[in-house]
């Protein structure tokens, strides 16, 4: 009985894990440029087996097999839906690239293209990350008319200031999150970064997240389910376990 009550708390646990992300997915159905995750989990047993393999001790026939747990979750990059908004700053991708930022920690990569102008007139994120150029240094933009070509092109009141660099992964799967939508990429990755041969800018544009909103509530009811049905396994264990010591008890 006792292995019983481990395998629900692990599913529990597990449903936990998985209504988290989903949650997030939902918090961020309005954030440009967001990519929904999607949790994956395994199995116990073929956790323990991976990790047992490595010693001479382990038997694969009397080896715990029961529960499950979030390894790990996958992006979703499929483009969001491109919404119109009239901004010259607002800078929509339409393909897998990404723009470089420049941040304190290097160069770090977005899709996010709600974009602005800091105190010295650099366009950056919201978060004052400046957006570098092809050239490798921020832009600069001093005037009011601002145009941006598919190609990424910068013209200040018809003056040309830079070309936004925009870059694609062979993997950008692999992209590492480290919140406000930005994301760094070990040198695994980079080998797999070439300038965007798929992408084009769109301005006056935002990508909205690809959260599906009608998904992410079904998995939230599922998941919720999956919690009680294993929070009812508990009880229902813990009843029998109780009424076994009563008998056993009685009988002694």
């Amino acid at each position: 009985m006792i292995p019983g009550i481990y395998i629900s708390a692990g599913g529990m646990i597990a449903s936990e894990q998985r209504q988290s992300v989903y949650a997030n997915n939902v918090a961020n159905s309005s954030t440009a440029g967001y990519k929904a995750l999607t949790p994956v989990q395994l199995g116990f047993y073929p956790l323990f087996r991976k990790v047992g393999e490595k010693y001479h001790v382990y038997v694969p026939k009397s080896a715990p097999g029961g529960g499950v747990k979030v390894v790990e979750t996958f992006p979703d990059l499929s483009l969001g839906p491109l919404k119109q908004t009239g901004n010259a700053l607002n800078i929509a991708i339409q393909g897998p690239g990404y723009f470089v930022l420049q941040t304190p920690s290097g160069e770090r990569y977005t899709r996010a293209g709600d974009l602005t102008l800091d105190a010295e007139g650099y366009l950056s994120t919201p978060q004052g990350y400046r957006v570098l150029g092809t050239n490798g240094q921020p832009i600069q933009i001093q005037g009011t008319e601002i145009n941006v070509s598919v190609d990424g092109n910068v013209t200040v009141d018809g003056v040309p200031v830079g070309q936004i660099r925009c870059i694609e992964f062979t993997h950008p799967e692999r992209l590492k999150r480290e919140g406000e939508n930005v994301y760094s990429a070990t040198q695994e990755v980079q080998r797999g970064m070439q300038p965007a041969s798929k992408s084009a800018f769109r301005q006056g544009y935002l990508e909205w997240s690809n959260t599906k909103i009608p998904t992410e509530m079904v998995r939230l009811t599922l998941g919720l389910r999956a919690y009680e049905a294993n929070q009812r396994v508990i009880s229902a264990i813990d009843e029998s376990i109780g009424r076994l010591i009563d008998q056993v008890g009685l009988a002694g």
